[in-house]
């Protein structure tokens, strides 16, 4: 045998070892991304730039502002504690909930549970008591529980683009099992 033909030999076992552990590794890391924390109604989770609490669900027939749904529709309405826990005002949580199991096309409508009115800009480090609401067919058969992912986001201090600091969406961080309850008419949930 020449040195040479070792010294191919040895390359191209060398780089299919590499190889072979760079498609382990991807795997491995793919794997542990599908997998997303269980919690507990009322567990505090932070999902970058939001603290959310979720605290019940359930099918009404009215909007928590005292309003009527759309006709043809129905409302699923989730109840939380929702804090912005970076330093300025914002209204950009309408990504921050996903229903898992019931398709839902539509950003949820929040209302502030304290005045009942469309909650806008959340002030930070202000917890507030909030309902969020997914207007859905009234035909759509729902669930017997709801299954709720939490979206993270992330801080990057230069951004691609335009180098500007900013927050961009991440993967969901944690996912909540509620029991779906329907709601009287005229009542909140």
């Amino acid at each position: 045998m020449s040195k040479a033909w070792l010294a191919t030999l040895f390359t191209g076992a060398g780089g299919l070892l590499a190889a072979a552990i760079s498609i382990g590794y991807s795997l491995y890391e793919q794997r542990k991304a599908d997998i997303i924390p269980q919690v507990e109604a009322a567990t505090p989770v932070e999902a970058g730039r939001w603290k959310v609490s979720i605290t019940a669900s359930a099918i009404g027939a009215v909007m928590p502002n005292g309003a009527r749904i759309s006709p043809g529709t129905k409302a699923i309405i989730v109840e939380m504690m929702l804090e912005n826990i970076s330093a300025e005002s914002s209204n950009l949580y309408g990504d921050l909930l996903t229903l898992a199991n019931v398709p839902a096309p539509s950003k949820p409508q929040y209302y502030l549970k304290r005045d009942r009115a469309i909650l806008w800009d959340l002030q930070p480090r202000m917890p507030e008591a909030v309902a969020a609401v997914w207007e859905v067919p009234a035909a759509l058969a729902l669930p017997d529980v709801l299954r709720l992912r939490i979206e993270g986001a992330r801080f990057k201090p230069r951004d691609n683009l335009y180098a500007a600091p900013g927050w961009f969406p991440a993967d969901s961080v944690a996912e909540i099992v509620l029991p779906l309850n329907v709601v009287a008419s005229g009542t909140e949930p």
